[in-house]
């Protein structure tokens, strides 16, 4: 059982992170293995890459990643170090110029050896630790993010182990401003997953969720719109599942065909909001 969240502002831009936070914990009950969330930033003009840098603290870590995205032509804006979430780790946030292929960029500085992405977009910016709610907030002061949408996630695990690669918001590294959140089983998921890996497709976990986001990419990469991409993941995706999903410019909410996980949408003049309860989608 997993809390999924997500919302969306008609206007463009509000307090993305205040609702999110707010949804999140009226969903706490339904775990506490981890929180994330994925935060939006307002779409326009093309925009330098936001990285979230999990990095050992170690003499020259800062000059080894930079001269790793240097090597494949990236050029570092601005650096916020020492966000520690782990002992010997800190949760760095590098602003990028860069033009590039985005999985040439992650694997030069995943290439150090002491680094790890954990997020990359230049729309999206994914935050997650294995806290609960008000201390990962605490942590990434989420309350106070602007943007123009969102996803969050509350986790208890059932398919793989529980650390911060493996929870939720998961995104694709080649389509990296694509990003979901899921709850419930993907139960033909090796069958989908050996298909895509055979296409190029790139997995970082074994959790079943991280499939879905690879899946949808994929679709559009081909040509096929977000709307039918969507239809088809519920004729193609067998198990009982409800899963959010977010473009730049947009917002998908989905069940399998016989509706076995809980999701709920809300409208209203200023906001679309969409939650595994209702008490969720309310506040």
């Amino acid at each position: 059982m997993c809390g999924i969240a997500g919302l969306l502002f008609a206007s463009g831009s509000g307090p993305v992170g205040e609702y999110l936070i707010t949804m999140l914990r009226a969903l706490q009950h339904r775990g506490t293995d981890s929180t994330g969330a994925a935060i939006y930033r307002d779409n326009g003009k093309s925009r330098d890459l936001i990285l979230r840098v999990l990095a050992e603290d170690v003499v020259g870590a800062l000059a080894k990643i930079s001269s790793a995205i240097a090597s494949v032509g990236g050029n570092i804006r601005n650096v916020e170090m020492n966000v520690s979430i782990k002992e010997g780790y800190g949760y760095d946030r590098y602003e990028v110029a860069y033009n590039g292929n985005i999985r040439r960029l992650v694997e030069a500085v995943e290439g150090t050896r002491i680094a790890k992405i954990i997020s990359v977009g230049r729309y999206v910016e994914i935050l997650k630790d294995t806290l609960p709610v008000d201390e990962f907030n605490s942590t990434f002061k989420v309350f106070k993010m602007q943007g123009s949408h969102g996803l969050g996630h509350i986790r208890f695990s059932t398919e793989s182990r529980v650390d911060l690669f493996h929870a939720h918001p998961f995104q694709d590294i080649d389509n990296p401003d694509i990003v979901v959140v899921h709850n419930g089983q993907i139960t033909n998921y090796w069958k989908i997953r050996r298909t895509l890996e055979m296409k190029g497709v790139r997995f970082l976990t074994d959790n079943d969720s991280e499939l879905i986001v690879h899946y949808i990419a994929y679709k559009m990469s081909k040509g096929m719109n977000f709307e039918d991409a969507l239809k088809c993941s519920i004729r193609e995706l067998d198990g009982p599942f409800a899963y959010m999903i977010a473009t730049p410019d947009a917002l998908g909410l989905v069940r399998d065909k016989l509706g076995l996980r809980p999701l709920v949408m809300g409208v209203s003049e200023e906001v679309l909001v969409g939650a595994s309860e209702e008490g969720a989608s309310k506040q």
